[in-house]
């Protein structure tokens, strides 16, 4: 009984949670500031609560300030990258664990396995890197006969995959992977 009670006061703060406008993947430890704009979630069994404190921190409290990660800010520089890139057909930005952080990707394409496969891509990439005494990984080109996926890790927190035609120049569509992905880490970091 206990478990099913936390399972559903953890369900429904992720409800509530999920439906916020703010995409933010942080929420702050109380403090005297925002102890009275706390809001409090009954679940629908009506037998337990969980209270939800604001997202905002004071200036006061920096030393425990983490970084949020603005989902939408990252889907529009996704967004523009597809539109304003010659070739690039879709790109998804996912986390080390392979769950989906934002993504531009073609209506045919599954994001949760596109994400699952792309995270372990990388990790597999750079465990051969490392196993082969290559050093560290750049990137990782899988080449089919409709055209190219590219996978590149931005910092620690990301992997960017590309899915670019087999028209696009490699050169050209390198160098571009390196912008986005340089600023896709200045974003998260």
């Amino acid at each position: 009984m206990l478990i099913r009670n936390i399972f559903s006061l953890l369900l429904g703060a992720f409800k509530r949670n999920s439906t916020s406008s703010e995409n933010t993947k942080y929420l702050p430890p109380p403090t005297a500031e925002n102890k009275s704009d706390a809001e409090e979630i009954i679940t629908e069994d009506d037998q337990s609560s969980i209270t939800i404190f604001p997202t905002n921190i004071s200036p006061t409290n920096t030393s425990k300030k983490r970084t949020m990660i603005n989902i939408s800010m990252l889907q529009d520089v996704l967004q523009n990258f597809v539109t304003s890139t010659p070739d690039v057909q879709g790109v998804a930005l996912v986390s080390p664990d392979g769950l989906s952080l934002a993504s531009v990707l073609p209506t045919q394409m599954d994001e949760e396995r596109t994400a699952a496969m792309s995270a372990s891509i990388l990790s597999l990439g750079e465990r051969i890197g490392s196993e082969l005494s290559r050093g560290g990984v750049e990137r990782i080109v899988v080449e089919g006969e409709k055209g190219y996926g590219i996978l590149v890790g931005c910092g620690s927190e990301a992997v960017l995959l590309v899915l670019a035609s087999s028209t696009a120049k490699q050169g050209l569509l390198f160098l571009e992977i390196k912008r986005i992905a340089t600023k896709i880490t200045e974003l998260l970091g």
